[in-house]
């Protein structure tokens, strides 16, 4: 992406050789945002050349990210759990990298275990482009674009917490989506069991043990028997 004066004005030369004045950033195609004068392709994880057409119709995250400040690296962990599951049964939806890490190496170094898109390290002015448009002010920042976005309206910035607080319920991260999530919560907050707190929706048990040994059959306890448990016992040390 190639940064030009135009009568005082910041402009920016994208890849249909239109001059696209700075205050009109937001209104332009992410695609297009992703792409450059000299460049229609992202990098992926396998070295090959990915067309940024490719991503039209698809949710995508823009992950900005670097190798050098910790949290980063400890919620790419995270993300790369969550990214794999949907894409067993999702391939509408894509994740692309837009570095702040500090050379060359230090791009490849992180880059290598992640399993998505990037855009090329090189590619500094549509890296800076990005940050502005999505008004990045620290790292690690998901910023999550819908298919239909042209304007930013549908457009998530919050990504990071709701995969920490989702993981993949959160998809396809619409604001519809977090509406009913957060619903959903509010609903299960006005309705507490201990079940509830003790439980998610990918498990209903919690452990113990019998004698001090933890077996693999005696570790799984039901929550509605241990809800009935502690009845029991609050009932016996109240009489």
């Amino acid at each position: 992406m190639k940064m030009e004066m135009k009568k005082g004005v910041e402009t920016v030369v994208i890849n249909n050789g239109n001059f696209v004045e700075e205050e009109e950033l937001s209104s332009c195609k992410f695609s297009h945002l992703l792409a450059s004068k000299d460049r229609d392709f992202l990098l992926s994880s396998t070295g090959a050349q990915v067309k940024v057409s490719e991503l039209e119709g698809k949710v995508v995250g823009l992950l900005f990210a670097a190798n050098w400040y910790p949290p980063c690296r400890g919620f790419t962990q995270l993300l790369i759990g969550i990214y794999q599951q949907l894409k067993t049964n999702i391939p509408s939806f894509e994740i692309v990298y837009v570095s702040s890490d500090e050379d060359l190496d230090a791009f490849n170094g992180f880059y290598q275990n992640m399993p998505w898109l990037a855009v090329p390290f090189s590619d500094l002015e549509t890296k800076k482009a990005l940050n502005r448009k999505y008004e990045v002010e620290g790292i690690p920042c998901l910023v999550m674009l819908q298919p239909d976005d042209s304007k930013g309206e549908a457009t998530l910035r919050d990504g990071v917490e709701l995969i920490y607080r989702y993981g993949v319920q959160a998809f396809p991260f619409s604001k519809e989506r977090l509406e009913e999530l957060h619903d959903a919560e509010r609903e299960k907050l006005e309705n507490q069991t201990l079940a509830n707190l003790l439980g998610n929706n990918n498990r209903d048990y919690v452990f113990s043990h019998t004698n001090g040994l933890l077996t693999q059959v005696e570790c799984f306890v039901h929550l509605t028997h241990l809800h009935a448990t502690v009845f029991h016992y609050s009932t016996y040390y109240i009489m």
